[in-house]
C-alpha cells in the first residue's frame, strides 16, 4: 500500500461507508488481506482478519461505531465481509 500526498488508499472492499456513505481509507496494512479502514466522515473503523483453523474465513470486524455511537452493536463482531456489501446496497437500493 502506498501513500500519495499524504492520503490514505481508498478502501476497495468497503469503498463507500455502509453508516453514512463516505469514502472508506486503509489505514494500515498489516500483510496480504489483513488491514485497517477507516471513514474519514463518521469515524467508523474496521479491520480485516482469518478466522481460526480450519475455517481460515476472511471477515470484517467493526472496531469503532461512529462518532455519534450508531452502530454499537457491530462493535467487535466477525463479520463477512458480504454482511457489509449487503448494508451498502441496501442504503443506496440497488
Amino acid at each position: 500500500m502506498q501513500k500519495k500526498e499524504g492520503k490514505s488508499p481508498r478502501a476497495i472492499e468497503i469503498p463507500i461507508c455502509p453508516f453514512c456513505d463516505g469514502k472508506v481509507n486503509y489505514t494500515s496494512w498489516v500483510t496480504h488481506k489483513i488491514f485497517q479502514m477507516e471513514c474519514k466522515s463518521c469515524g467508523a473503523h474496521w479491520r480485516t482478519g482469518l478466522k481460526e483453523p480450519p475455517e481460515r474465513e476472511f471477515y470484517v470486524e467493526l472496531t469503532k461505531s461512529m462518532s455519534d455511537g450508531r452502530g454499537r452493536e457491530l462493535l467487535n463482531l466477525k463479520l463477512p465481509l458480504e454482511f457489509w456489501r449487503d448494508m451498502i446496497r441496501g442504503r443506496i437500493k440497488i
